[in-house]
C-alpha cells in the first residue's frame, strides 16, 4: 500500500484518518510556535496523505483529470505548538454533495487540541469546470464521514 512508503505515520481508526508529524524549525515564527499559516500548511499535507491513504492520490486524480479546489476555510487556533513538538492532525469528512466535500480536520499535541477547522472543496476537471465527485473517490470519503456537532 502506498501509505507504507510515506516518510511518517498515518492511519485509520473507525472512520478517522490521523496523520503524525514532527514540528521543524521552519514552521516556528519569531514568537517560537507554529506560525498560523503554517497551520493551513499542515491541513493541506493532511488532506493530501487522507487522499493517498484511501487509494487515490492527488498526483493520481490529477491525471485523470479531477482537481480538488479549496473553496472556503474556516479554522480556530486554540492552542501552540513548539519546535520538536509531535502533531497529529485527523480528518473527517462532515458533508459531501455531487461535486464538493467539507471537511473536519483538528490538529492535536498530546490530548490538547490546537486547531480546528472545516475545509470546504469543489471538484472540477482540467478547464475549471464543476465535475461530480467520482464514485471511486466519493466511496473513500464516506468511509470518513461523521454527523459534526463540532460548530466553529
Amino acid at each position: 500500500k502506498i501509505f507504507l512508503k510515506m516518510p511518517y505515520n498515518v492511519w485509520k481508526e473507525n472512520n478517522t484518518i490521523f496523520v503524525k508529524y514532527k514540528v521543524r524549525n521552519y514552521h516556528i515564527d519569531s514568537y517560537g510556535h507554529i506560525n498560523n499559516a503554517v497551520y493551513l500548511q499542515f491541513l493541506e499535507d493532511a488532506r493530501t496523505d487522507f487522499f493517498s491513504y484511501l487509494g487515490h492520490s492527488l498526483s493520481f486524480l490529477a491525471k485523470n483529470n479531477i482537481f480538488v479546489f479549496i473553496t472556503e476555510i474556516n479554522i480556530k487556533y486554540l492552542n501552540p505548538a513548539f519546535l520538536d513538538d509531535i502533531i497529529v492532525v485527523t480528518g473527517n469528512i462532515v458533508k459531501i454533495s455531487k461535486v464538493r466535500a467539507t471537511w473536519l480536520q483538528e490538529i492535536y499535541k498530546d490530548d490538547k487540541k490546537l486547531v480546528s477547522a472545516h475545509v470546504t472543496g469543489a471538484f472540477l476537471n482540467g478547464e475549471n469546470k464543476i465535475l461530480r465527485i467520482p464514485d471511486y473517490v466519493l466511496k473513500g470519503m464516506e468511509s470518513i464521514k461523521i454527523h459534526d456537532n463540532n460548530k466553529i
